[in-house]
């Protein structure tokens, strides 16, 4: 995770903004981008890995999982040595089998208060197991072991998977990357935000 002290600055600006915003305790975030030219490179995964080591380091646990089950990226950006653990497993098994969801949790290896899930095995019905009621009882549990849970989706204009998942969390962060994400991408947040498709957007 790269460091930056102007960028690390904003990450804890952004992570005491969240400690106001949800001051009810414990939390569930969903971080997202929008798309240009039908590929996502406007930087969530890595705004959501850096914001949760920010979290971490003011002494919360703090999970972050990775729900872009399409493309996955935090196994090879937190060097895990096991791809195939990770959340797919537990969605496409036994909603009850809480034991199988946490063997798929490992350490970042970044902070002792970081916990990394990642997607797993990339499955061929992406969508369909993510509306599938799985993913509900997955937040349930590990609400009840961190204070944030940070979610890396795909981009929202893509596919419909991380308006599936809205459904788990408690607020939204639209990623846009300056001087690269078009003007006229910003209308999609405006729609979705008007709507209010995301909550706490």
């Amino acid at each position: 995770i790269k460091s930056f002290s102007s960028w690390s600055t904003s990450c804890s600006n952004i992570s005491s903004s969240f400690g106001v915003v949800l001051a009810s305790g414990f939390a569930s975030f969903v971080l997202i981008s929008d798309i240009l030219k039908h590929l996502s490179c406007e930087g969530k995964t890595f705004v959501s890995s850096n914001l949760a080591t920010s979290m971490a380091l003011l002494g919360k646990k703090v999970l972050l999982v990775g729900l872009d089950v399409r493309k996955p990226r935090l196994a090879e950006m937190f060097n895990l040595p096991d791809y195939k653990k990770g959340i797919t497993a537990f969605l496409s098994g036994d909603a009850n089998d809480k034991q199988l969801l946490l063997e798929q949790i490992m350490p970042s290896g970044i902070n002792k208060n970081l916990d990394i899930l990642p997607a797993g095995i990339i499955p061929p019905n992406p969508a369909e197991l993510l509306s599938r009621k799985n993913l509900d009882k997955a937040i349930e549990y590990l609400k009840e072991i961190y204070d944030y849970i940070i979610l890396d989706t795909a981009p929202v204009g893509l596919v419909a998977d991380t308006l599936i998942i809205s459904r788990v969390t408690d607020a939204t962060v639209y990623i846009c990357r300056a001087d690269y994400t078009p003007k006229n991408d910003l209308k999609l947040a405006n729609s979705l935000f008007k709507e209010n498709k995301l909550r706490n957007m």
